[in-house]
């Protein structure tokens, strides 16, 4: 049988113990998911692991979870484990398998899918990591909070391609230049309401005006009152412009939203 690359599979009974993952794409082991598996093992539904059989090993790029539940059921005895098992595939292809991975597996998260994109060298993604180091921000695909680290990587990346390079590189600065050091500020509430108001109004509004009204209100207060009217559309921009066109002769349209 062939993947829809052309690569050929077979079914093979492999041990677990002879089963490596590569932390560079895969996710790391979620305890509760492979406990949550167990509890619904079921073996008519129970879908073989994917792996890859590259440099003499091979490489699971979709299934762990299941593999590691398997051992669980199994009282961590090392028993054979059916497995979809793929030749001459590329590290590269197996990255951007699991990246594509979904049906009825857990799929991704979308930083998950990122750092694999990262480390498979997609030149959007590298880029926009570029762009955001440049800004002052560490993008490393961490989900731990910190005032210089990026978690909202989905909104950075629709940031990304909805501004272009030049404005989303420019976007981060502004933020950076305002707000450096406050969380808030690059949570996905603020990046997704800076890219609207950088793709509707960018060419038309002072940026060092933009800046020092920024610096006069704080992060928390925007997501605060954008929340509070929901049932607008783009609330968090609309803070922002009202931020921006406060006490300012010349004002941003705000109908344009």
């Amino acid at each position: 049988m062939k993947y829809p690359k052309g690569h050929e599979f077979e079914i093979r009974a492999i041990r677990p113990s002879q089963i490596v993952c590569d932390p560079l794409y895969q996710r790391p082991l979620d305890q509760q998911r492979v406990d949550q598996i167990v509890r619904e093992f079921d073996g008519d539904l129970f879908n073989e692991p994917k792996v890859s059989w590259r440099d003499g090993k091979y490489w699971v790029f979709n299934g762990q979870h299941s593999i590691a539940a398997w051992r669980s059921i199994h009282d961590g005895q090392d028993k054979l484990v059916l497995c979809k098992v793929y030749k001459g595939m590329t590290w590269l292809d197996e990255c951007e398998a699991f990246i594509k991975q979904n049906g009825l597996s857990k799929d991704p998260t979308t930083n998950e899918k990122l750092r694999a994109a990262f480390n498979s060298k997609n030149p959007d993604v590298m880029d926009m990591v570029e762009k955001a180091n440049l800004a002052g921000f560490v993008v490393d695909f961490r989900l731990n909070k910190t005032p210089t680290r990026i978690v909202a990587t989905g909104a950075l990346l629709r940031a990304y391609k909805a501004l272009g390079s030049e404005a989303f590189l420019d976007m981060l600065t502004a933020i950076k230049e305002a707000w450096y050091g406050d969380m808030d500020a690059v949570s996905v509430q603020i990046l997704s309401g800076m890219t609207m108001f950088y793709r509707t109004y960018f060419g038309n509004f002072d940026r060092e005006k933009l800046v020092a009204s920024l610096k006069k209100t704080q992060p928390a207060k925007i997501i605060r009152d954008g929340k509070s009217y929901s049932h607008r559309p783009n609330t968090y921009t609309r803070e922002i412009v009202k931020a921006y066109n406060a006490k300012r002769r010349y004002k941003l349209d705000e109908n344009k939203l």
